[in-house]
């Protein structure tokens, strides 16, 4: 009774402790955000810097309303947004399947690396017109375009989770007799999981640039098509404006996937236990 108790104490101070500490990092990233836009704010005020060069934290609330109030924001968005998330998708669904293929196949792991390495070495965002010309200017291309980044992304940060697995692990789990569909369960897939979110973070971060950076390029609606207009314009506050939504936008995302990835590294810890 009383190591219940002492284990319901310790567990309480630690979540509190954990609590406390939160409360300390997003009030010192807060602290840091109003320095940091007063710093930016005073330096345009006070001549410092240019505004047709930097703009200003206020010009950008500004142009960033004006952009929601004129109906041109929320479309675009919706447009980037699809775009950004069937690439991600298609990344993802793909770069691990040629994950576990390659992983399970060393022969043709071995035939296919050389290839792999030198399309993945090509400058896709120079391919960019090219895939507007194959694809058209509509969502088709910048998604060809955004999965082109993000499919070795995905497939080489799983590859390399699945490679790295213990070693001393795997052979304590096959002298305990588990299969190699147990093996994979619950040792390898465990094992990969960090390395397969640190994948799946910087995928979505090259996804949505090579969906933007394929809007600026040609597109019938997006964000990038936007920044592309108001640059054109030398309207800076307005394109500082778009390059925060996409910002915020990954950011939102990313910290869904995190809220995910605790979810199953919690699974996976109690997964890494030797099966028999």
């Amino acid at each position: 009774m009383s190591d219940s108790v002492s284990s319901e104490a310790d567990l309480g101070q630690a979540t509190r402790a954990s609590g406390a500490g939160s409360g300390s990092v997003f009030a010192a990233r807060a602290l840091f955000l109003v320095a940091f836009l007063a710093l930016w704010e005073g330096a345009v005020a006070w001549g410092f810097a240019d505004p047709a060069f930097v703009s200003s934290p206020t010009s950008i609330v500004k142009a960033l309303w004006k952009l929601i109030a004129d109906g041109n924001l929320l479309p675009n968005l919706l447009t980037t947004l699809i775009e950004i998330m069937i690439s991600f998708v298609l990344s993802v669904v793909f770069g691990i399947a040629s994950a576990l293929i390659l992983d399970r196949s060393e022969w043709l792991n071995r035939i296919l690396s050389p290839f792999l390495t030198a399309i993945n070495s090509m400058p896709r965002i120079a391919l960019g017109p090219l895939f507007i010309l194959w694809f058209g200017i509509g969502i088709a291309s910048k998604v060809v375009l955004a999965v082109s980044l993000g499919y070795f992304i995905m497939l080489l940060s799983t590859l390399g989770g699945l490679k790295n697995v213990d070693r001393d692990l795997l052979l304590m789990s096959r002298l305990f007799g588990a299969s190699e569909l147990r093996l994979f369960g619950d040792v390898r897939l465990p094992w990969a999981l960090p390395s397969i979110f640190a994948g799946l973070r910087l995928t979505l971060i090259y996804c949505s640039a090579g969906a933007v950076i394929g809007e600026m390029i040609a597109a019938q609606s997006g964000l990038g098509l936007l920044v592309q207009s108001f640059s054109g314009r030398f309207d800076v506050a307005s394109v500082m404006a778009l390059i925060l939504v996409v910002a915020f936008l990954v950011m939102a995302l990313t910290a869904l996937m995190d809220l995910v990835e605790r979810r199953l590294l919690e699974w996976s810890k109690g997964s890494t236990d030797v099966p028999g």
